[in-house]
């Protein structure tokens, strides 16, 4: 079987190849703490923390451009082959297909971030990349890619450089039945119409392909600007069963609920004041677990600001007035 080629463009740190602005780029919790005075220097939290948690950071440019313009540039000859005929899209000088004009960006609810998405694929994406190395993959919001392959199309909203096409999951430039697999992973929670974007996934993959799709179900609002939705199991299955025959839905090592437990009460910790704060970080599982009603007092209750509230809210309300007609 032929060998799928790619190009990496990150690196674990280590104390030697430690660069404190790459570092910060990549690790954009790091950055925050640095400018709020929690921590004193990306350097500080690397040597404290990042390196048993292998975090990781950019190489630098020079160390890969040369062989992501090869790929790219092979690459694009493919996609070419499977743009929509007749659509408005434009091809930049970095042989970046662009297709967000003609009303889109207000269309899909477009805002512009500093906000980095980057994660390494794991053994599922990864099967099915090399399980295609003549083929053509679409990574439908694929975030920064710390590995470049040949044969997947990174499709973001972001101009990161490794992003192939830029546009929206509700309007893909693409021919029908275009490709052999399509990737959808922490995504779907950040589109403004998540049926569209799915009718769309499943119109450009071939008869016979691979969908492979994760979503958030109890996350708090995160990434990307917006965050719309999240969903149950059964909501993601209904977004696709029609068009996709389902083999299984399970959740994996990284997606279980400690990370929900955890990610909640670490996000609650944080944005409650000092003497709250140390107060909450006190308590045991066992005095966490009355009926919510006991605990509308508490200070960890009452202290959370507004912004937290929705961030981390059971679920929310809205009130509104339909507007008058137009004539």
């Amino acid at each position: 079987m032929p060998r799928v080629e790619y190009v990496e463009l990150f690196e674990l740190v280590s104390k030697e190849n430690f660069d404190e602005k790459r570092y910060l780029e990549q690790n954009q919790d790091v950055k925050r703490a640095v400018a709020e005075g929690v921590i004193e220097s990306a350097r500080k939290h690397c040597l404290r923390h990042g390196l048993k948690e292998k975090r990781s950071q950019q190489k630098r440019v020079e160390d890969y451009l040369d062989e992501l313009v090869r790929l790219r540039k092979r690459k694009l000859v493919r996609i070419k082959k499977r743009l929509k005929k007749g659509i408005d899209v434009r091809i930049n000088d970095q042989m970046v297909v662009d297709y967000t004009g003609s009303g889109r960006k207000e269309k899909f609810g477009f805002s512009e971030t500093d906000n980095v998405s980057s994660f390494f694929y794991d053994d599922l994406p990864l099967e099915i990349i090399n399980r295609n190395p003549e083929g053509l993959i679409l990574d439908c919001g694929a975030g920064f890619r710390p590995v470049y392959y040949e044969n997947v199309v990174n499709y973001e909203i972001v101009p990161y450089p490794t992003t192939d096409v830029i546009g929206f999951a509700e309007d893909l430039p693409f021919e029908d039945n275009s490709f052999d697999a399509v990737f959808s992973f922490a995504v779907l929670e950040h589109v403004k119409l998540p049926f569209e974007a799915a009718a769309e996934m499943c119109r450009v993959l071939k008869p016979g392909g691979t969908m492979a799709v994760c979503t958030a179900f109890l996350q708090p609002v995160h990434g990307y600007p917006h965050h719309y939705y999240n969903m149950t199991h059964m909501g993601l299955k209904a977004l696709f069963e029609d068009e996709i025959d389902i083999e299984r839905q399970f959740v994996n090592s990284g997606t279980g609920p400690v990370w929900s437990l955890s990610w909640i009460l670490r996000r609650w910790a944080k944005q409650l004041p000092v003497r709250e704060r140390k107060k909450f970080l006190k308590m045991k599982v066992a005095d966490l677990i009355d009926h919510p009603f006991e605990y509308l007092e508490h200070g960890f209750v009452t202290a959370l600001p507004e912004e937290a509230n929705f961030e981390l809210a059971s679920a929310t309300l809205l009130v509104g007035t339909k507007r008058e007609q137009q004539e």
